[in-house]
């Protein structure tokens, strides 16, 4: 175990990538990662170890920040590991991650709250699949149930359009549709 880490800054071109990386880095997962650091700064250090500073984490932030033009990076030395160690955690900090995925309803309730201010899309987050996901947990939590009122209203001046939808409505089956007009 490493006891004080401690961050030091390295120029990009004094790092060496690890050649034996089996962690795939797509172009455009090098430019949600270059959109990430630049909306909220570069804030996880690389692990390097070795005089040549092999980048055994990091590898594609490395290439992300040479879109940014950024210079210089923090990082920790990982030297207390054997060369096997080494090769074990470049292997298990790129898949420890893969292992789970996210808790939906969570994450939903995350997304509808950033959708305003972020577009999520940058940073690699398809939000249409999880909306599309938000639509699957709705039919399994209200599925249970025999009958769930929703309370539409619509304000149409065009009476046509308003049979139109409510024809839609009824299509759909098992609807009861209640119309006033004010």
């Amino acid at each position: 175990m490493a006891d004080n880490l401690k961050i030091e800054y390295i120029k990009v071109e004094k790092l060496t990538p690890y050649e034996d990386n089996s962690k795939i880095h797509t172009k455009e997962q090098i430019r949600h990662i270059a959109n990430s650091i630049k909306e909220f700064g570069f804030n996880d250090p690389l692990g390097i170890a070795g005089s040549n500073n092999v980048v055994l984490e990091g590898n594609g932030r490395i290439e992300a920040v040479k879109l940014l033009g950024i210079t210089e990076l923090p990082c920790i030395r990982l030297d207390h590991l054997t060369d096997d160690e080494r090769r074990a955690y470049v292997i298990a900090h790129n898949a420890t991650n893969l292992e789970t995925g996210f808790d939906d309803a969570k994450l939903l309730t995350e997304l509808e709250k950033l959708q305003k201010s972020y577009d999520l899309k940058n940073f690699g987050l398809d939000t249409e699949k999880f909306f599309v996901t938000l639509d699957k947990l709705q039919e399994q939590v209200l599925k249970p149930y025999r009958r769930v009122h929703y309370l539409i209203s619509l304000d149409i001046n065009d009476n046509d359009k308003m049979l139109d939808i409510l024809e839609a409505v009824k299509k759909i089956g098992g609807v009861e549709i209640e119309s006033t007009t004010n």
